[in-house]
């Protein structure tokens, strides 16, 4: 298998942008290009509207923005490329910062934006330099010039059903789903290419919900924004918007324009079918089979019924004793979720927006023609993030009598040192060893792995849709692969991160009494989740000491690692006790 490339972090801002200091060759090669024009430009400029002092501004925008469609996508020149992709990196960077600055409605880097882009366009058609398709550039033309529909203050959510189509389409495109939805359209086809390789697995869908990450309630749990990012990725593709070939990467589909640049009733079936499937997913019933969940999906959809029925449910209403109270806070927990997605409406009542409404209602229509939600929308990606659940691991019932390996765990690439020393029964597969090392640096098992023989010319791995292994990791033997002292085998961890360990038997030994298995020694803690890789880590740890608001770090330190004011940060402490109470736990 093709060992994926590595990602860089940014430190903040678009995901597009370079790091620190650091100038990319597409970035330089933008430049380059744009500063061969500057003196043709500002002299374009003074004859066209009797003024150059708006040059340096038009030419530092449209560097900017055109080098980040050069990192994500192949340019050719600047004067030759694809208009429509710009216009997408172009919409998915001005939502990205917006989404940043949340509380900024003023829409000045739209405004800036779109007007340095409409100069430098008329400049090269005016100066045919234009190197490409006339028609894709009066395409974009039109599209930057045409009225904003993403941020239109007249359009409000009504109670009643949109009388036309352009009242939908207006409706739809202000939700947060439909704004999750274009960045993840223009993520999907330019950068998150780079995360493809290993298939729309758990890496892919962490990657899209990095994404969209500032779109997000602050309060909404990790779980959470994966599984929107599923559902919302399922429903580009179901609309197609987003277009996923076999064997290829994923690219902009047949009705991407009109999602990206709505243009009222033309537009409405493509957005109109994207919020479709997603009420269809999002309200399908849960994989959960355990009687509260049930309990607690049915009562949600039963509160959005009141509100197809104008009878909208209190927030505040108090328990009806016919649901039990972890039912009734999970209804809550879904309605505020839907909320937060801009599918029920702000208030103190579970209402609903008038778009909504008609797709509910539309929904129920297809039920009743026997054609089941669940079964109206499919989920194209596959995903699901409960359908690979581990059968839980039987304890021994015998005390274990047979030989003991005592590994060492070294993390490759990072200073200073960070390593664990456990003891291991030799009758344990791949699969368990697996298990010992997440929990030994206190990983979530949340990305693809990979065990490697010598040379990496053997893989071993679990059995799923998202890679390829030359052998099932859970049916290989410890005792097939570790007979001595020396014996090695590596192990890699979230491919985009790139976390290798090195794994080497020190010593075989005989049983004894104690916990098996158990970590007896080792050195610093383990590396978050999503923090970039060995050349991030160092980085970040010195960021997680000072006392100043976070950048790199804001989206990767879970709730239970963030600091308080004052409290100190240590990266040399780890603690074997809490390494082997979760050792206990899951053997």
């Amino acid at each position: 298998m093709a060992k994926k490339k590595k990602k860089q972090k940014p430190k903040q801002g678009h995901p597009a942008r370079l790091q620190g200091d650091v100038v990319s060759i597409e970035r330089a090669k933008v430049k380059r290009g744009l500063d061969a024009l500057a003196v043709q430009f500002t002299q374009w400029l003074e004859t066209r509207h009797g003024d150059n002092e708006l040059a340096p501004m038009v030419l530092a925008v449209v560097t900017e923005t055109l080098s980040s469609y050069a990192e994500a996508i192949e340019l050719r020149s600047v004067t030759d490329f694809d208009p429509p992709k710009l216009f997408t990196v172009l919409t998915a960077t001005i939502e990205f910062e917006e989404a940043e600055e949340p509380d900024d409605d003023s829409g000045e880097l739209r405004d800036l934006v779109f007007t340095a882009w409409t100069v430098y366009l008329d400049f090269l058609i005016e100066s045919d330099l234009w190197a490409g398709d006339p028609a894709s550039l009066e395409w974009l033309l039109a599209a930057i010039d045409a009225d904003d529909p993403f941020d239109d203050e007249d359009a409000k959510k009504s109670l009643d059903v949109p009388e036309t189509a352009e009242a939908a389409v207006a409706e739809i495109v202000q939700m947060p789903v439909s704004k999750m939805g274009r960045v993840l359209l223009a993520w999907a086809t330019t950068t998150g290419h780079d995360y493809w390789a290993a298939g729309p697995g758990p890496e892919y869908v962490s990657q899209a919900a990095h994404a969209v990450r500032g779109l997000f309630p602050k309060d909404l749990d990790s779980t959470s924004r994966h599984y929107v990012v599923t559902v919302l990725l399922s429903a580009l593709e179901f609309a197609e918007a987003l277009d996923i070939k076999t064997a290829a990467l994923p690219e902009l589909g047949s009705t991407s324009h009109d999602l990206i640049v709505p243009d009222g009733a033309t537009s409405f079936e493509s957005n109109y079918t994207y919020l479709k499937a997603i009420l269809d997913l999002l309200l399908a019933q849960p994989v959960q089979e355990d009687e509260e969940s049930l309990e607690s999906w049915g009562l949600a959809n039963l509160w959005l019924l009141e509100a197809i029925d104008s009878e909208a449910h209190s927030v505040a209403a108090a328990r009806d004793e016919m649901f039990s109270e972890v039912a009734w806070a999970g209804a809550h927990q879904r309605m505020e979720l839907l909320r937060a997605l801009g599918l029920v409406s702000e208030g103190s009542t579970y209402d609903i927006p008038g778009i909504v409404r008609l797709a509910l209602t539309d929904l129920d229509n297809e039920e009743q023609d026997e054609e089941p939600a669940s079964q109206a929308v499919v989920d194209p990606f596959g995903f699901s993030l409960d359908d690979e659940q581990e059968p839980k691991r039987e304890k021994r019932t015998e005390p274990y009598t047979g030989k003991v390996l005592q590994l060492k765990l070294s993390l490759r690439d990072v200073k200073p040192p960070i390593w664990r020393r456990v003891l291991v029964p030799v009758d344990l597969n791949l699969g368990d060893l697996h298990d010992i090392i997440q929990i030994s640096f206190d990983w979530s098992d949340s990305h693809l792995h990979q065990f490697y023989g010598q040379n990496r010319k053997i893989s071993y791995g679990p059995q799923n849709s998202y890679m390829e292994s030359d052998h099932d990791e859970s049916t290989v033997l410890l005792s097939k692969l570790f007979k001595k002292p020396k014996d090695r085998l590596s192990y890699t961890y979230d491919f985009g991160d790139d976390w290798r360990v090195g794994i080497e038997v020190e010593d075989v030994l005989k049983s004894d009494d104690g916990q098996l298995p158990r970590c007896i020694g080792g050195r610093r803690m383990g590396p978050l989740e999503d923090s970039g890789g060995p050349l991030n880590w160092s980085e970040m740890v010195q960021e997680l000491k000072v006392e100043v608001p976070l950048t790199m770090m804001q989206d990767v330190i879970p709730e239970d690692a963030a600091l308080e004011p004052g409290e100190d940060f240590d990266p040399a402490v780890f603690s074997i006790e809490g390494i082997n109470e979760n050792l206990d736990l899951e053997f």
